[in-house]
């Protein structure tokens, strides 16, 4: 039964390469424990992420004696952006999404306080597999660029957030067999581990904000 579920992956694999299509990463990133013991700001904020953030895909190829040649999508926006807006809704005591950069008119509609906008600057990922240990290695380097702006929309700070995520995915008996060949290593937890540590780096830049923006 074994041989028979490897024969149909490696086909649907095969297949998979022939028509160009790729192996869609699954990225599920969950919030910092640590977030629970902060104070949240008493604050009505409003939150615009770049629609560009929000779809951005990466794709990546990766091709080696060992694991053979793998095309990787991994949709790193979405998982982002729903890691930010959770994030945020511990911070302020009342969150708005907004589906535009905000005008004046549109804060003093909103009963806007603040506003903090997001987009990204950069994602680069190295896959590497090492045969020699027969383990691979997953990194993910990500950063974005950060306003946070007062109700007046003048700039309370204006910031680059960096994060390097890492993954290690060891082979055991069975993908050595095979499995990896077929799927191929999991690369998805680096980049859940650079989303994770880049958005609790922007909920402390503006929890250490809280006198700038409260006292306003």
């Amino acid at each position: 039964m074994k041989k028979a579920i490897l024969l149909v992956l490696m086909f649907l694999f095969v297949v998979g390469c022939a028509n160009g299509s790729g192996k869609k990463v699954t990225i599920k990133p969950t919030l910092d424990k640590r977030l629970k013991e902060m104070q949240p700001l008493p604050l009505h904020a409003g939150l615009f992420i770049e629609p560009s953030l929000r779809s951005f895909s990466q794709e990546e190829w990766q091709t080696s004696r060992f694991v053979g040649i793998h095309h990787y999508i991994f949709p790193i926006g979405e998982p982002l952006a729903k890691n930010i807006e959770e994030m945020t809704k511990r911070v302020f005591t009342k969150v708005t999404i907004l589906s535009e950069l905000p005008s004046q008119e549109m804060v003093e509609k909103a009963g806007l306080e603040a506003v903090l906008t997001l987009q990204l600057k950069s994602s680069k990922l190295e896959l590497i597999d090492e045969e020699s240990v027969l383990q691979a290695i997953g990194k993910h380097y990500l950063s974005i660029k950060v306003s946070f702006l007062d109700k007046n929309l003048n700039k309370i700070f204006e910031d680059e957030l960096t994060a390097e995520g890492k993954y290690l995915d060891l082979i055991d008996y069975q993908t050595e067999g095979g499995w990896w060949k077929v799927s191929g290593p999991k690369y998805g937890p680096a980049v859940e581990d650079s989303i994770e540590k880049i958005t609790y780096k922007l909920a402390q830049r503006l929890i250490a904000s809280r006198d700038q923006i409260v006292n306003k």
